[in-house]
């Protein structure tokens, strides 16, 4: 008779492999046997995670890459998480959370008052209530909470870019280059760094509602090389992550395509429109563009604007849903870095 999922995910032996694996034990050698087995388990079940992640992309942790895809995992201290067409939330206790956007990546560590999460890139929305302070930083920015009351709000990462919005509550924001520092609130968002790029925000209004496949008026889909659809560009501009949204294209976008695309560095991810054209890149949370073309209707202003938008995540994307037993999409591999402190996997 077998087990069903449900009964094998609760089992023993199933929470000792899976957390033998995210320890990093090596469980087929043979000086494990089963007294060290339990052993093994109790002192990593001890250990305590510094929250709990749900959501989409990945977790890198004691040497390994762990692919999420909805479900809960706990965090470990000084875990990496990664996104791409997802979103990744961090609960922490007291009802606080981050939550990292669409192609992020960010770090995080427990200090002795709270938290501190290194923003490699992308947005990071936060909802914090009294209690533990968090510190983001950038690589030329600092954003520190100057007490523990109520704060919300966004902060988006992208090179020597920095925006911090505020919803409620104030961030002191420290601008590492020219030795300054500016205080943003809910009247005041501090950006830094922009230079010529023209920073918009995506409206929320163009996502659209879930369950539906039809696509905002105006809305133009938008392809990854390999002709698979990321999401959509609204009309007013910007760009929102729907993996799937509508179909792939018959064929990859054509070489002919490609080669008229700029110049882009590394880890930068070109998207076009289904004819092929180039329409922007998406880095660090960000979609990079020229103006929609109805802007460019103005015979006397000829000159185009380079524009940025923060990433927003759509209905259908793969976000907080789709959840698996144990929060885990697949096969763990192996990443050389730093350990840092055992973790174990949770049910959702």
């Amino acid at each position: 008779m077998k087990k069903s999922p449900h009964k094998i995910l609760k089992s023993p032996v199933y929470k000792l492999i899976v957390g033998g694996v995210i320890a990093g034990l090596p469980l087929t050698s043979p000086t494990i046997g089963p007294l060290s087995g339990t052993r093994v388990w109790a002192q990593t079940t001890a250990s305590k995670s510094i929250g709990i992640v749900q959501g989409t992309g990945t977790i890198t942790q004691n040497y390994l890459d762990i692919p999420l895809s909805g479900g809960k995992f706990p965090l470990a201290n000084g875990a990496k998480i990664t996104t791409e067409g997802g979103v990744i939330r961090v609960n922490f206790s007291g009802k606080n959370w981050i939550q990292l956007g669409p192609y992020g990546s960010i770090s995080i560590s427990k200090t002795t008052n709270g938290y501190l999460v290194k923003v490699d890139g992308g947005e990071v929305k936060f909802h914090l209530n009294q209690g533990d302070l968090v510190t983001f930083e950038g690589p030329s920015s600092r954003m520190v909470a100057t007490d523990a009351t109520f704060k919300e709000g966004s902060v988006l990462v992208a090179s020597d870019l920095t925006s911090v919005s505020m919803k409620k509550g104030e961030f002191k924001v420290e601008d590492l280059t020219n030795k300054k520092e500016l205080l943003a609130t809910s009247y005041n968002p501090v950006v830094l760094g922009a230079n010529s790029l023209e920073l918009i925000p995506t409206s929320s209004d163009e996502v659209i509602a879930e369950g539906s496949s039809n696509l905002p008026s105006g809305s133009v889909p938008l392809y990854g090389a390999d002709g698979h659809c990321v999401g959509y560009m609204p009309k007013k501009g910007g760009f929102i992550s729907s993996p799937g949204i509508v179909p792939p294209l018959s064929h990859p976008i054509s070489q002919v395509s490609l080669s008229k695309v700029p110049k882009l560095p590394t880890g930068y991810k070109p998207l076009f429109d289904k004819h092929g054209k180039y329409m922007g890149y998406v880095k660090d949370g960000l979609f990079v563009y020229d103006d929609p073309p109805d802007d460019n209707n103005d015979e006397n202003n000829k000159r185009k604007r380079r524009r940025a938008a923060a990433i927003i995540l759509g209905t259908l994307a793969a976000g907080v849903v789709g959840f698996t037993a144990a929060g885990v999409s697949g096969a763990f591999t192996s990443h050389p870095g730093p350990p840092v402190p055992v973790v174990t996997p949770t049910l959702p």
